[in-house]
């Protein structure tokens, strides 16, 4: 079956990899689509990622949305037609390839997880089903963890209603702070960043009190007097948590939302404003703990999942999505398998 790996750092390739086996208490799945992370993706193939060693090659994705085609003897609890996301890419043994969690593949596979528990079997640490209603298009289903990982940020970060935030960070991810921001009851949010058309596509799908790209103007000088109760950085850059600091009131915070590289993963105390706090979550906590209120907020149309994606494109031109992502010419793209 097809896959997309990371073969080498900088290199993207479709490559053919043996379909998974299943076990008696699992499912085979098909999977129809799959996100590919601005983020974590992107520091992936380019060998950035500080928080543990990329070891090339490596099958990519963890923003899967698969349909169950197979059913294993003892599964009881799922069934074919049903999709899922956040599935399991199985890399068979002696495929040379490490998996990055794997979900960019033609096949993947889900475990009834309470026949495991029947079972004895230890239930692993993803160990949850994810289901996509069957009103939600499995395209948009490629955004959902990106959703679900902002909202459950804003929660962690122990943002409050009436408070001031802002948001660095001109990306999907930014978009969907801004937006959940606004739920939460924020009486003002901002976004900066320096990208024209995707501040363009922001100001077309969120009403932030301030858009601005840092590129023509001073951040400072447009707040003005205001200072913030949460900076939250989701690009992953000391030098925009240095500068984040600055920008808040005595015992405000700055969020860490962006994936951190590992050249750029020293800061100095020294630089920070005193009696501010940083709150690192450079990798999500807890962010299927809030899927189900997602899903909701999709089929109350109070969210819009096209709204966070710009392309789709088949699994062949994976290379090309990641350059498109890189270059900037698309906001997210969502590969069709």
């Amino acid at each position: 079956m097809k896959a997309v790996a990371a073969t080498a750092p900088g290199k993207v390739e479709v490559v053919e990899i043996p379909m998974p086996e299943i076990q008696d208490y699992e499912c085979l799945v098909k999977v129809r689509a799959c996100g590919l992370c601005n983020g974590t993706d992107l520091k992936i193939i380019a060998d950035e990622v500080s928080a543990f060693p990329v070891e090339f090659p490596v099958i990519l994705g963890h923003e899967g949305v698969a349909e169950v085609v197979q059913v294993g003897k003892k599964v009881k609890n799922l069934r074919v037609g049903e999709v899922y996301l956040n599935v399991f890419g199985r890399i068979m043994p002696g495929t040379p390839y490490k998996s990055m969690w794997a979900n960019m593949v033609e096949y993947g596979v889900l475990p009834d997880f309470q026949v495991m528990e029947e079972l004895g079997l230890a239930r692993p640490p993803w160990g949850e089903l994810h289901p996509l209603p069957p009103e939600i298009d499995p395209l948009d289903g490629g955004v959902i963890l990106t959703l679900k990982e902002c909202f459950s940020a804003i929660r962690n970060f122990g943002f409050q209603p009436g408070q001031a935030a802002l948001v660095y960070g001109d990306g999907p991810v930014g978009l969907a702070l801004v937006n959940f921001l606004r739920l939460a009851g924020a009486e003002w949010v901002g976004c900066v960043g320096h990208q024209p058309q995707r501040l363009a596509w922001i100001a077309n799908r969120s009403e932030p009190d301030l858009l601005l790209n840092s590129h023509n103007a001073s951040i400072a000088e447009r707040l003005g007097e205001r200072h913030l109760d949460l900076v939250i950085d989701a690009v992953g850059s000391t030098e925009v948590i240095r500068q984040a600091s600055h920008l808040l009131k005595p015992g405000g915070k700055v969020g860490v939302f962006g994936v951190i590289k590992k050249k750029d993963a020293t800061l100095s105390l020294l630089d920070l404003a005193n009696h501010t706090s940083i709150h690192m979550l450079n990798w999500p906590y807890r962010e299927h703990a809030v899927h189900d209120e997602i899903i909701e907020l999709i089929l109350q149309g109070k969210i819009r999942p096209k709204d966070y994606y710009s392309h789709v494109l088949p699994i062949d031109e994976a290379a090309r999505a990641v350059e498109m992502v890189k270059s900037r010419q698309a906001f997210k793209v969502v590969l069709a398998m």
